[in-house]
């Protein structure tokens, strides 16, 4: 495709299309992409990058699984959609169900399906809930969340979310979501962090909390892992307190930190996990909410009518979305992804803490194949560079046009490539991000020579 055809190709996209987290500016030199192979993507032009956020952390055995289209066919050509409501059910669901029950915690028994992590979310809070309306404890409906925490973009996924800009212009925000400042930005989280949460808990009075959320790593707030007794220590307070753990594993499920689900590092066992992304390698929308056995016997015990559970979606089970996560999974056993991941992701750490010698390089934190590259202009004071000269958008501006693609959070860059990503790829992306950093970092200093 030439100049022209792409100039036309993107006025017809800002003529029509609103895109996620949307801007105009953004959209005027948009990569438009047409094809993809393992870790590589391919735009209209012709041009390949490595995808290094598995676009948006979800594309986990890398693109082009042909055995993933055929898995979607074949079952809608036998089975496209049916009433999943109560009182009807398919065949892919109910196998879907077992396999993640299995795959997650072995406090865990049953599965409520979605379409995407904020509606995941949606659903663990509506569980919490409504488990203890069921136990008679109609008061206890606050959600208490995390400093940097990312959940969604529904009004109360938002409401959950601890990342102040996507707060703008759409409040009020629900004041029944309680946003706990347990860290500073970008600083694990530590057994003192769970003991805040606590007192925060006491203060709000037990017996109106619901649930904790939290990402067993924080992933679009910067990609930070939490210290080894911060998990231990927040099922101990949740447990003191009458509070359920709900576990946002969104990003982090499915092999992503080398274990199919991250609290597994720290043998924690939550209430209530929520996925999507990887348990379809986005291929199609998934995503749910899986329960633990207490949660679960307390739906199947409840008298009706009062005891139903009235949330619904359309899609909920959907046949050929549940068809197509059931052959991701095979693929994650076949290819031993899981294992790869916990290999690959210490390649990826090892070869980024290697930048910390570069200039402006201050920080490298990570788990498994996702990691935050932090740029600051002292690393010894932990100093930024001031926001208005961009950092950290001009580190992924100069990563793409070496070939590889992510995105930042301020001035942390962030990766999560492909659980297929190859050795010599992973060498690539940090060679690439080096490149960046010393392209932008001696930039930034001569705009502000006291620095």
């Amino acid at each position: 495709m030439n100049d022209t055809e792409y100039r036309a190709l993107i006025e017809r996209d800002i003529a029509h299309l609103i895109h996620s987290q949307y801007s105009l500016r953004d959209q005027q030199n948009a990569i438009i992409f047409e094809k993809g192979e393992g870790a590589i993507l391919t735009d209209v032009r012709g041009r390949e990058y490595i995808d290094g956020l598995s676009s948006l952390w979800n594309v986990a055995v890398g693109h082009g699984r042909k055995e993933l289209a055929e898995a979607a066919a074949a079952q809608m050509g036998s089975l496209a959609f049916a009433n999943g409501y109560t009182g009807y059910s398919n065949l892919p669901s109910i196998q879907l169900a077992e396999k993640l029950v299995s795959l997650s915690y072995s406090n865990m028994d049953a599965v409520f399906f979605a379409n995407s992590g904020s509606e995941a979310n949606e659903v663990a809070f509506k569980l919490a809930r409504f488990h203890w309306h069921l136990k008679g404890k109609m008061e206890k409906v606050k959600i208490i969340t995390r400093r940097q925490a990312y959940h969604g973009g529904t009004l109360a996924t938002t409401a959950a979310t601890g990342l102040p800009p996507f707060w703008r212009g759409f409040g009020p925000l629900d004041p029944t979501f309680i946003r706990e400042p347990t860290n500073h930005p970008f600083t694990p989280c530590t057994a003192e962090c769970a003991l805040a949460i606590e007192e925060q808990i006491i203060r709000e009075g037990p017996d109106t909390v619901a649930a904790i959320i939290a990402e067993p790593v924080q992933g679009a707030g910067g990609v930070i892992p939490p210290g080894p007794d911060y998990f231990p220590t927040l099922r101990q307070v949740c447990d003191r307190q009458g509070v359920l753990l709900i576990a946002d594993e969104v990003i982090t499920g499915f092999g992503r930190t080398g274990r199919w689900f991250a609290l597994r590092h720290w043998d924690v066992q939550p209430d209530i996990v929520t996925f999507a992304k990887a348990v379809t390698s986005a291929y199609v929308p998934l995503s749910g909410a899986i329960v633990s056995r207490e949660i679960h016997q307390a739906i199947l015990d409840a008298p009706l009518p009062d005891g139903r559970f009235m949330h619904g979606m359309t899609n909920s089970g959907h046949p050929g979305a549940c068809a197509v996560a059931l052959r991701n999974l095979q693929i994650f056993d076949d290819e031993n992804l899981v294992e790869s991941a916990a290999s690959l992701g210490q390649r990826l750490q090892d070869g980024l803490r290697g930048l910390l010698s570069e200039d402006g390089v201050g920080d490298v934190r990570g788990l498994g194949l996702m990691a935050g590259v932090e740029i600051m202009a002292d690393v010894e004071k932990r100093k930024p560079f001031p926001i208005e000269l961009g950092v950290g958008p001009r580190v992924v501006a100069a990563c793409k046009e070496r070939g590889l693609i992510s995105r930042n959070l301020a001035d942390n860059y962030l990766l999560a490539p492909p659980l297929v990503t190859t050795p010599e790829q992973i060498d690539r992306i940090v060679d690439i991000v080096r490149e960046a950093v010393r392209e932008v970092v001696p930039w930034a200093r001569r705009q502000k020579p006291e620095m």
